[in-house]
């Protein structure tokens, strides 16, 4: 894993944005130099990310940390940049798509490295901080009975046939990994709470970023969920930044262990069709 980049001076709150190069990472980036935070942006490979830093720069101070989210180190080179500051808000961005990786790649990086990463970094927290991770309104639409009782006994550390099953192919595990982040907000907003922090998770409906147009060409499922949607088209990256900025906000301090879904109304379409088997067919 590379060395942070461009260190900043201590005594001031910092905001770590994940997966910064991509579509809505860089937009939350965008939106929190807006409001004057200091910014740790973390991303796979240094160039694209350096590319979003030096666009920012003008406006905040801004230090890169490039490196793989599923690295068991990662978490520790982010406090590195942070140093003695501590971390005033934390969005959760970097993932991966079912037309990516393969299953298991899929669930590490969009859970297992998010939990680690959570837990890494929660003792370094502000009071009065939050923690947003980006989820799926996938997760919304894999709600069952079953799944749940299955995903929270993993989340539990006992096994699970169904969660291992489910990891084994892309189509199946990304929602399984999002559901999963759903369900760990609401496990983490106790501990989290005890610290004064605030963890929740968003759900994006189909978004127009090269990771959305890449699931667009992959099949029909993703233009027949755009087309159900209400709103009648995809989502703007600007438009999940704006709903990340909020909850991070002081607005947002009654918010906590719960996810909000800012996908133009598609999971209500969908329900509304007869569920997504019936709907996305």
């Amino acid at each position: 894993m590379a060395e942070p980049e461009h260190s900043m001076p201590d005594g001031e709150q910092v905001a770590i944005v994940t997966g910064a190069a991509g579509g809505m990472g860089s937009a939350i980036a965008h939106a929190f130099a807006e409001e004057g935070r200091a910014l740790i942006l973390s991303d796979l490979h240094a160039g694209p990310l350096e590319a979003v830093a030096a666009r920012l720069r003008e406006k905040t101070s801004v230090a890169i940390v490039p490196g793989d989210v599923s690295d068991r180190a990662y978490p520790a080179a982010l406090l590195a940049a942070v140093g003695r500051r501590k971390i005033g808000a934390l969005a959760h961005a970097a993932g991966v798509s079912p037309s990516m990786a393969n299953g298991e790649r899929i669930f590490e990086v969009n859970f297992s490295a998010t939990r680690r990463l959570v837990e890494g970094l929660l003792p370094s927290m502000a009071a009065g901080s939050a923690i947003v991770l980006i989820a799926s309104n996938s997760g919304q639409l894999a709600t069952h009975p079953i799944i749940d009782r299955a995903l929270k006994r993993f989340l539990g550390g006992k096994r699970s046939l169904i969660v291992s099953q489910m990891r084994r192919r892309p189509q199946t595990a990304y929602p399984l990994s999002k559901k999963a982040v759903q369900l760990y907000v609401q496990i983490m907003a106790p501990a989290c709470g005890r610290a004064g922090v605030r963890i929740a998770s968003l759900s994006p409906g189909i978004i127009d970023t090269d990771m959305g147009r890449l699931e667009q060409k992959a099949g029909p499922a993703i233009t027949k969920m755009i087309g159900l949607a209400p709103v009648g088209r995809a989502g703007r990256a600007d438009e999940i930044a704006s709903v990340v900025a909020f909850l991070a906000s002081p607005a947002a301090s009654y918010i906590t262990g719960t996810d909000i879904l800012v996908d133009g109304g598609s999971v209500a379409a969908i329900t509304a069709a007869g569920g997504a088997m019936k709907a996305l067919r």
